[in-house]
């Protein structure tokens, strides 16, 4: 009885093609139709025809060579159009592509998108050699740099509404460590740790700051060259410069272009 008085409305259709974009955002193996069913707890029957007219609408994909669907850019085409977005994007880029060519390193700028983070905007080296994550790229927030970036710098009630969110999908001994590595970055600002995905890199992480909470990561994935072009101390320093030089820009929101 609480559920049907919470739901109020109900849209069959729609909620099974939200359900499936929800799942495949998640899940990053190609997924195919039946496998989609299973976790869903729903037939073949009742998914295809939503999978083909989502496919039609260019929001998911089938992965050439496998049998399976992923998502698409267009999700996040959608929300990075999204005016205020869309403005602090057009400010970052300048910034970053400076950036990139003062390190000779990759960046990219990641927001939180439920339990995860997703990447919104990336630049490339100019160097021959290098390392870098792809647009719409998502990882869940308790296993990033990006992640523990965004938490450390948000206010207390902001922070309790993340835990509540991320107790559904972690343990608790997941959730522990992550409050645990939060409070080293809230006390130094920053985050300087190896990678928990890629041998040999080291993220390097700083918040992009609107009024008085994180909106946003500037992150650089550092990878040491032999013989070395550039320190680690030094590309930290140049990323702390860029990410504080878009964080004076912004206020509610709004981009006011210094």
């Amino acid at each position: 009885m609480e559920d049907k008085a919470a739901k109020k409305y109900s849209a069959p259709a729609l909620e099974k093609g939200l359900d499936i974009l929800e799942l495949l955002s998640k899940d990053s193996v190609p997924l195919s139709t039946s496998t989609i069913a299973e976790k869903l707890g729903r037939s073949n029957a009742e998914i295809y025809r939503m999978i083909l007219v989502l496919e039609q609408r260019g929001f998911i994909e089938k992965v050439e060579g496998q049998d399976g669907y992923h998502v698409t850019r267009k999700l996040l085409q959608l929300g990075t159009e999204h005016e205020p977005i869309k403005d602090i994007l057009e400010y970052s880029m300048p910034i970053m592509r400076t950036l990139a060519e003062k390190t000779t390193m990759s960046c990219h700028i990641a927001v939180e998108s439920q339990e995860q983070i997703v990447v919104i905007a990336r630049v490339e080296t100019p160097s021959n050699i290098s390392y870098s994550v792809r647009v719409g790229y998502r990882k869940p927030i308790v296993h990033t740099a990006s992640g523990r970036i965004l938490f450390a710098h948000q206010q207390p009630d902001k922070k309790e509404s993340m835990i509540k969110m991320l107790q559904k999908h972690h343990s608790e001994q997941e959730i522990n460590t992550f409050l645990s590595d939060c409070k080293k970055v809230a006390k130094q600002g920053y985050l300087r740790s190896p990678s928990a995905f890629v041998t040999g890199v080291t993220d390097l992480s700083f918040p992009i700051i609107d009024t008085d909470q994180a909106v946003a990561t500037l992150t650089i994935p550092y990878i040491q060259r032999l013989p070395e072009e550039i320190s680690v101390d030094d590309v930290l320093a140049e990323l702390k410069t860029a990410a504080e030089e878009i964080s004076k820009a912004l206020t509610y929101g709004v981009v006011r272009k210094l």
